[in-house]
């Protein structure tokens, strides 16, 4: 489970290729997300990034997962990547983001919106489109959000923008900045929003970057890094997720990360995989795994 604010997880869940090496040969991808959230307590969705999902696909994995389970979702690249945040472009998209998110938002269990800008975003180019662009969500969360976090996070892939002025401004506009571990940008550590304190491992792979497995030692570097922070910022939310899919890395590299700094699963992963192996497969209208598996 997360403890001190912490939340350690991975990029998406849906992966064929993290059977065997997470779930079990015998599990139906529909049930992944069940069993996925017997081990971890957070997801980032990823798949949102290529289409929005429906209301009814939200409901569902609301209904799917515990209580305290967490989520956070990233922006369609029709608003990110297309549009480039430009509001006569993307307002459309940007409603209904908002619209079909909503119910993981009333129940509490959404941590933060990712706005994963493209390399082509630049400092010198795009510096009103992103303001203007955190002005609107801001107006939003103020005129509809009431007491929900409606909480945006943005992660750049251009050098230009690791300048004070573009860390002045989303301590301004209340948007948290994503912390990013790749070959490409450096590793700043900023909380440019008190509450959330928000990290991705992308990995140092060639083709691609996420193709990638953590060491030992690189993850115990940054367990002493994020470590200080939690310290120095003992009321902040912080959560870690890894994006380096790839033949299973992220889910194995962030169970080594979580006890380096203080986090435990909610089950033993080991012995989740034997009794869905001995059981068979999750029957879907179960809302846990660990009533299902547990059943006599």
């Amino acid at each position: 489970m997360s403890t001190k604010n912490i939340y350690v997880g991975t990029c998406g869940w849906s992966y064929d290729d993290w059977k065997q090496v997470f779930y079990p040969n015998t599990l139906k991808q529909q049930n992944f997300l069940e069993f996925y959230s017997n081990v971890f307590q957070t997801v980032e969705i990823d798949s949102s990034f290529y289409h929005i999902p429906s209301k009814n696909t939200v409901i569902n994995w609301d209904k799917k997962t515990p209580n305290n389970f967490k989520f956070s979702a990233k922006l369609p690249q029709e608003i990110t990547h297309k549009a480039k945040l430009e509001l006569n472009k993307a307002r459309k998209s940007l409603k209904q983001h908002w619209d079909n998110f909503s119910p993981l938002e009333t129940s509490g269990k959404m941590i933060a919106h990712l706005i994963q800008l493209p390399p082509s975003f630049t400092h010198e180019k795009h510096w009103n489109n992103l303001e203007n662009f955190l002005n609107l969500w801001n107006e939003f969360r103020d005129k509809y959000g009431n007491k929900l976090r409606w909480c945006p996070v943005v992660e750049f892939r251009h050098k230009s923008w690791m300048k004070d002025d573009t860390f002045d401004l989303l301590k301004e506009q209340n948007t948290a900045y994503c912390a990013v571990i790749e070959p490409e940008i450096p590793p700043r550590m900023d909380i440019t929003r008190k509450d959330l304190f928000y990290l991705r491992f992308h990995g140092y792979g060639k083709k691609p970057w996420w193709n990638y497995s953590f060491s030992d030692e690189e993850l115990n570097e940054w367990a002493e890094v994020m470590n200080e922070q939690f310290s120095s910022n003992p009321k902040t939310v912080n959560v870690a997720y890894f994006n380096n899919h790839f033949s299973g890395y992220a889910v194995k590299n962030a169970q080594d990360l979580m006890p380096k700094i203080g986090v435990k699963p909610v089950q033993d992963l080991k012995n989740i995989q034997s009794m869905v192996t001995q059981k068979g497969n999750i029957n879907k209208s179960r809302r846990s795994l660990d009533k299902w598996i547990n059943k006599k």
